[in-house]
């Protein structure tokens, strides 16, 4: 505990990021307008890679701007980080927390573990929220099982994710697919209505590589962002005319916390955000501006914030089965660090059902799939599962 203590000291007043106790991670910068202030980042999805866009978000903030960043992780059974993983230590980073960025989906924890989520909302935290954190839990039994994205109970109709973020996973009255993941990339841009809204300074257009949601916001929000689908996967002009634009992210000033109570706090969501869609710049731009406005810093918004990557970032592509494993939090810290590591391990090459996935997400993506080919070449041989894919 004596040697614990010392390497906090140590890491703290270096201005380093560090693994903290229980698989977290602190990104702590030491000079900006953030110093003081401590922002917790929850990543914690089973398939756009929240555990790559977070960390990277939280260099950003912390790095650039002087905040205490903590990044929690679901983590598997050997404490490295998996999406969607049912343990998700360190909940109770948010006790002191000024703001929370919420990427999360389908979640499924112990209540000790969400406890401290609640209390969060409890005391109307502000929040961020991205892509499927509308969705945020599925499963849960017990206590909070009104906290799942289908529950129907009048007392919290939707769950956390639509009392908090207005939309849970539901077509009539929330989200659902518009753009074909891995085919159909979008551009987002901002919504003419926002015009002069700070989160929206400098942001002039988004490429996202995630597929686009039709999200319904709520009665009570400010739409923010529309977005526009493409007949291309990689950024172009070439507009799908027959899919309208639809709302992509919106603000709101309160939220139904899991007691039934109304929270007056700032509120952001953006149906972007896989670990892909931080290549485009505003897309970074956005998601920075939009903790310092729900954090309530956001006279610090300018239109020229330096929002460039701290250290290497190579984002891999977002699906669900295949990802990176074996990757702990600790590989993960100082400024210079790659998200996520060159030679991490690629998890799920050995369920068939996995694999037969695959060729939708490899059609475009030719990195990956020299990768994939360089450590599995049996995959792609004659007579593979793989043979001819990407080709």
């Amino acid at each position: 505990m004596k040697l614990a203590k010392v390497y906090l000291m140590i890491a703290t007043i270096a201005g380093l990021a560090f693994p903290a106790l229980a698989g977290t991670l602190i990104y702590e910068g030491d000079k900006g307008f953030g110093k003081g202030k401590h922002i917790v980042f929850i990543a914690n999805d089973h398939e756009y890679r929240s555990e790559e866009t977070s960390p990277a978000l939280a260099k950003i903030l912390a790095k650039r701007y002087g905040f205490k960043c903590t990044v929690i992780f679901g983590l598997d059974e050997n404490g490295a980080i998996k999406g969607g993983g049912q343990d998700m230590p360190g909940t109770e980073a948010l006790k002191d927390a000024d703001m929370l960025f919420f990427y999360t989906r389908f979640m499924n924890l112990p209540d000790s573990q969400v406890d401290p989520i609640v209390e969060y909302f409890e005391r109307g935290g502000p929040v961020v929220g991205v892509r499927t954190s509308t969705h945020c839990f599925n499963g849960q039994k017990g206590k909070w099982a009104k906290l799942n994205f289908n529950y129907t109970g009048d007392d919290y109709m939707g769950g956390l994710g639509e009392q908090i973020f207005g939309n849970t996973w539901h077509k009539e009255r929330g989200q659902s697919h518009y753009g074909s993941n891995h085919v159909m990339g979008c551009r987002i841009t901002p919504d003419a209505s926002a015009k002069g809204h700070p989160i929206l300074k400098g942001v002039k257009s988004i490429h996202a590589y995630s597929g686009a949601y039709k999200s319904q916001p709520p009665a009570d929000a400010t739409p923010l962002l529309e977005v526009q689908v493409l007949n291309t996967f990689h950024a172009s002009n070439d507009i799908n005319t027959e899919k309208p634009i639809v709302n992509a992210g919106w603000t709101r000033e309160h939220y139904v916390a899991p007691s039934g109570k109304r929270k007056k706090a700032r509120v952001v969501y953006a149906s972007y955000g896989a670990s892909e869609d931080l290549l485009s710049e505003d897309g970074r731009r956005f998601l920075v501006n939009a903790c310092l406005w729900a954090g309530g810093w956001e006279k610090n918004i300018k239109s020229n914030l330096n929002v460039d990557v701290v250290g290497e970032y190579a984002p891999s592509a977002y699906n669900n089965g295949v990802a990176l494993t074996g990757v702990m939090p600790e590989e993960l810290e100082g400024w210079d660090s790659q998200i996520m590591p060159t030679m991490a391990k690629i998890g799920g090459l050995s369920d068939p059902k996995q694999v037969q996935r695959l060729p939708r997400v490899l059609k475009n993506r030719p990195e990956l799939r020299q990768l994939i080919q360089g450590r599995h070449p049996e995959l792609f041989a004659p007579g593979g599962p793989l043979e001819g894919v990407g080709q």
